[in-house]
């Protein structure tokens, strides 16, 4: 039995291969590499500190605020030669049996895991699509990609393919139910909306679905409408502004339409999770809004684990910007989502991303070669134990550095915001 406390050995040493250089590794084909480049020699998971920017509030589903201190689960591998790489763990719970598979991946090189072409990667090795297109496992994709990164010395981004744009357009996700979290008014949700806008964001998106649990019945459903168009009036109107109910309005259609109508006027860039996945009642719920001449977008599939599911939504027609989540699903996932959307011209893809500082910077790294993915999600989560430094935001974008791998390490003293006995080795 594999113990998350404990180290994992593997049996037999993997001996060190070091490349002599890779600063010109990137010239020559890297499928001439494998079986010689340097192997994974070991895997970390740790518990870290992280905060969001500022208090924020609870959602529908909560059971409290989401405050500002959390931890985060991250992964570190490093390669016979030294190199190290980093990524964030996924919301699948980490069990043994996962890191019994995960295990499988020591003394193995990394080069062998993809097919490339032209320099780039073509997509994933037959014998890698257990690992990458399982959300259980697809999470430690991030930390070989990093790795694979600086081997190359090049930016994860540019392991696939060219850039398709050069700043990538960004929406703050943090607007919760503050006004409700610190007993304030509307006056509340516009106030933070105004110093979003002035910290350089043109789109927010903002969490309703009030009535189903905070502020129960029509109260709820007028307390949505009126922080939606004190938001509006608040930002003005050349800014964007999506909507996230997280199923709040399950069971209530009538509500639905109500808020949809009423906010429909102020312009509302997508409504999200209304209620659960269900396409009749997202084609009544369009049909009974066109009878009045509005017509919102719908964004759904943050839950989204496999890839028939992702397919399932594509073809009911009913949903404009998919949403499968970055951390879970991790960077080939979500670029074969992307690629499969395209066939559909109504549809984009929107990464989701939350606490997760990692996930907003992989989300950047797959717009940046994606035309269908033109939004990122920015939860303002800072990881203490990263260094991200070289990302600069401006104008609503952000804007990815010329590094190597996700451009992001360790600070030197990063184990002081390691949680203690969180740590797990294999090896």
């Amino acid at each position: 039995m594999v113990s998350r406390r404990n180290f994992i050995k593997m049996a037999g040493a993997v001996p060190a291969i070091t490349l002599a250089d890779k600063h010109a590794l990137f010239s020559i084909n890297p499928s001439r590499f494998y079986g010689r480049g340097p192997a994974i020699r070991r895997i970390e998971l740790m518990n870290v500190t992280g905060s969001f920017y500022r208090f924020v509030g609870m959602n529908s589903y909560d059971t409290e605020p989401k405050g500002i201190n959390k931890v985060q689960q991250i992964a570190r591998i490093t390669l016979a030669d030294g190199t190290e790489g980093l990524t964030v763990i996924g919301y699948t719970r980490i069990t043994d049996g996962i890191l019994a598979k995960i295990k499988e991946l020591i003394g193995k090189d990394p080069f062998g895991f993809y097919n490339w072409k032209d320099e780039r990667i073509a997509g994933v090795a037959e014998d890698l699509h257990p690992y990458f297109y399982d959300a259980d496992y697809s999470w430690i994709e991030g930390a070989i990609l990093d790795a694979l990164g600086k081997v190359l010395q090049v930016p994860v981004w540019k392991l696939f393919g060219d850039a398709v744009k050069a700043g990538i357009d960004t929406y703050d996700g943090t607007l919760y139910f503050e006004e409700i979290s610190l007993n304030g008014a509307v006056d509340t949700i516009a106030d933070i909306g105004k110093r979003i806008k002035n910290d350089g964001y043109t789109a927010i998106k903002m969490k309703l679905g009030r009535p189903s649990k905070w502020l129960k019945g029509e109260a709820g459903v007028a307390r949505d409408i009126d922080v939606f168009i004190a938001l509006r009036e608040a930002v003005g109107w050349n800014f964007n502004i999506m909507t996230d109910a997280n199923n709040g309005y399950k069971d209530q259609f009538e509500w639905a339409v109500k808020l949809m109508k009423a906010c429909a006027p102020y312009e509302m860039y997508w409504m999200e999770e209304l209620f659960p996945e269900d396409k009749s009642l997202y084609l009544k719920l369009r049909e009974t809004l066109l009878q009045d001449g509005f017509f919102i977008p719908i964004a759904e599939g943050e839950n989204i684990r496999r890839q028939e599911q992702f397919t399932s939504l594509l073809e009911d027609g009913v949903y404009n910007f998919l949403q499968p989540d970055m951390r879970t699903c991790g960077m080939s996932y979500i670029l074969l989502m992307a690629h499969e959307a395209k066939r559909h011209p109504h549809v984009k893809l929107i990464p989701h991303n939350w606490q997760s500082q990692m996930g907003l910077i992989m989300s950047l790294h797959a717009a940046k070669i994606s035309a269908n993915i033109n939004f990122v999600e920015d939860d303002r989560f800072h990881n203490h134990a990263l260094s991200a430094t070289k990302y600069q935001f401006k104008g609503g974008q952000w804007f990815i550095p010329d590094e190597p791998g996700w451009g992001v390490k360790l600070v030197p003293d990063y184990k002081q915001f390691v949680v203690s006995g969180s740590e797990v080795v294999i090896e």
